[in-house]
């Protein structure tokens, strides 16, 4: 799936015996998908799961991107629609959010992503649109505000800037020099 060697994991964590075993029980487990099947629901309960057990970083500060992602991830209360931590049950898989995102969208459009989800019987299914820009908006009130700027960057349409809007004045510390990206992203659009 990812593509690195047993060298490439031992490059990156302290203990990469115990992280194997541990991706080989969360993989073959039903917390988060599937058993078998990897998400990134199985990641972030890797990631938890090798912290608590003493694996650590060799390179502490300077994460992988993929690593920086889930730490950021594994931050953020995940969860259904209906603020269940189960995302399938008898009527289907649900949708699975961070709560910042599910705040940014309207009910319709929360029943919208839901059904979408629900509606496949695939592992992978896209979001909606609306559920793509109030995920990115909701990531801008995690991160310093550097990189929500940065991140402003690349939003688009007044959909999006309207989310990212409200996610920093609602959701996030109100944060000057974002809330100025988002404008002067507003005026480039």
């Amino acid at each position: 799936m990812s593509g690195k060697s047993a060298e490439d994991y031992a490059a990156d964590y302290t203990d990469p015996e115990l992280r194997e075993r541990l991706k080989e029980e969360i993989k073959a487990g039903d917390r988060g998908g599937r058993p078998g099947q990897w998400s990134a629901r199985k990641s972030q309960l890797l990631t938890r799961e090798y912290e608590a057990q003493g694996g650590g970083y060799r390179h502490e500060g300077e994460r992988t991107e993929s690593q920086r992602h889930l730490q950021e991830w594994g931050d953020q209360d995940w969860h259904t629609a209906d603020g269940g931590d189960r995302a399938r049950g008898s009527g289907g898989t649900s949708r699975y959010l961070p709560d910042a995102a599910w705040e940014l969208l309207s009910d319709d459009e929360k029943r919208a992503t839901d059904a979408k989800k629900k509606g496949s019987d695939q592992q992978h299914v896209a979001n909606t649109d609306a559920a793509k820009e109030a995920r990115k908006a909701a990531e801008l009130v995690d991160v310093g505000a550097p990189e929500a700027r940065e991140r402003v960057g690349s939003m688009s349409g007044d959909a999006q800037l309207d989310r990212a809007e409200r996610a920093e004045r609602e959701l996030g510390k109100g944060r000057k020099t974002v809330l100025e990206a988002i404008e002067r992203q507003r005026d480039r659009d």
